[in-house]
């Protein structure tokens, strides 16, 4: 597998194979990385100091033997979240398989569990008195948690939800209780009626929410 193939273009050529040298061989000094990728010393300690301003590799001083420490290498969270993985396919597959041994009233309670523990988590940041507040507070924990997510007042008056990005659409689309659950839980925090008029799941560009705020209807 070439280095373009694991990593695609998203860094120079060079820092591409520290990566790859790094996530195969684990920690090392930038004598080992020279040794191994043919490049000087001086090349790749350049290289691993714009590679630490990006977060991507980190540094530890380790004691080998006589005089100074050496300074060591490894990959942070963030770098190893640059490979391929295939968490979709294997949290879909595992929903399936929930679903075909227990029957789909278990995988339901699995998004209602997370729908009240994003709820206790974002209770507490989803607490200002006006919707426009709240929206806005929600607003910002989505995009925190990656939906690139941002509002809008329509004509008629209602607010608009929008998420142009969703981390589990994969999963979304094979089980209709996710997205289920994520239209509750916004109801929930906004104290709001929340209807879906756009979504990613069924092919549209984007996932929007239209609401409107709770019709108090009077005692009889």
């Amino acid at each position: 597998m070439t280095v373009h193939t694991i990593l695609g273009n998203q860094l120079p050529a060079t820092r591409r194979r520290i990566l790859i040298a790094l996530k195969e061989k684990g920690a090392m000094s930038a004598d080992e990385l020279a040794e191994r990728l043919g490049i000087t010393p001086v090349a790749v300690r350049r290289h691993l100091n714009n590679l630490e301003g990006d977060q991507l590799v980190e540094h530890t001083e380790v004691k080998r033997g006589p005089g100074r420490p050496t300074f060591v290498y490894r990959l942070t969270d963030a770098a190893h979240r640059l490979f391929p993985s295939n968490y979709d396919q294997l949290a879909s597959y595992v929903l399936r398989a929930i679903q075909q041994l227990f029957g789909p009233e278990a995988v339901e309670r699995i998004f209602e569990q997370r729908r009240q523990e994003l709820l206790r988590q974002y209770r507490a940041r989803v607490d200002a008195e006006r919707l426009p507040e709240r929206l806005e507070q929600l607003t910002r924990l989505r995009q925190e948690d990656g939906y690139m997510a941002d509002w809008e007042i329509t004509p008629e008056g209602d607010y608009l939800l929008h998420q142009y990005h969703c981390p589990i659409q994969r999963v979304a689309e094979g089980c209709g209780a996710a997205c289920a659950q994520e239209l509750a839980l916004f109801s929930d925090l906004l104290e709001a009626e929340v209807a879906r008029d756009q979504h990613q799941a069924s092919g549209d560009p984007t996932c929007s929410y239209r609401i409107r705020p709770r019709i108090t209807r009077p005692d009889c």
